[in-house]
């Protein structure tokens, strides 16, 4: 039930993503040899893939591939030496893993491995090996493309989500600014009322001033007569 439901769950993830998968046998050139190699081409390319696979190696059968951690190995390789892997064998053996990303659009693993020096683990001198490495391979991508899509769908989710927060933000802001202005306008609406009241206040006040001007004129004028 738990292999349908990967299969399942990997199917929506291709449908939806355009994701190609193809498993094939490669040849690599190794310490100037050609190794036959197991190879995995994902189209389009992925990210993390050279961590995970290093990952999921110590997980899942305690290996450690301690090629990009070795400051003077050769970093194109992630290498486990002398290491038993008992779906493979019980015999130690040496495992090489190299990831291009060079490639457009493309990325890809080849794995291979040796019971020692030129002993290499092929389709015509290992078959049972050869199959059971492939079969751990795809193991790996079978949990890995799923995991690497939840992965960004999630990331997706979270950018949403804040995304929407900042909507959520910027709305309230824009409430709170048109509240104020409403707030404003009465005020404004309010003020020009009093503007008009005072203009009016003042008008009656210069008629008056004017009228007590004259008034005082006159009253001035009859006392100055009175006087003489």
């Amino acid at each position: 039930m738990k292999y349908i439901s990967t299969i399942l769950t990997l199917l929506i993830a291709f449908s939806l993503t355009a994701q190609k998968v193809s498993y094939h046998e490669g040849n690599i050139e190794y310490e100037d040899e050609q190794i036959q190699t197991i190879e995995v081409r994902l189209t389009p390319n992925v990210s993390t893939i050279k961590d995970k696979f290093s990952d999921w190696m110590n997980d899942h059968y305690d290996v450690n591939l301690d090629g990009k951690k070795l400051l003077f190995f050769n970093k194109e390789f992630m290498t486990a030496e002398g290491v038993i892997i008992p779906q493979i064998s019980p015999r130690k053996l040496d495992l090489r893993v190299k990831i291009d990303e060079s490639k457009k659009d493309n990325t890809i693993l080849q794995v291979f491995a040796s019971y020692g020096y030129n002993n290499w683990i092929t389709q015509e001198a290992h078959p049972y090996a050869y199959d059971a490495l492939r079969g751990i391979v795809i193991d790996f991508i079978s949990d890995y493309l799923p995991e690497y899509y939840y992965e960004r769908v999630e990331e997706s989710k979270e950018n949403i989500d804040d995304i929407e927060d900042d909507q959520e933000d910027i709305e309230k802001d824009m409430a709170d600014n048109k509240e104020e202005i409403e707030e404003l306008m009465k005020k404004n609406d309010e003020l020009r009322f009093e503007l008009e009241e005072n203009r009016t206040k003042l008008k009656k006040a210069n008629q008056k001033l004017n009228t007590r001007q004259n008034e005082y004129q006159s009253i001035k004028k009859t006392v100055s007569k009175k006087i003489k």
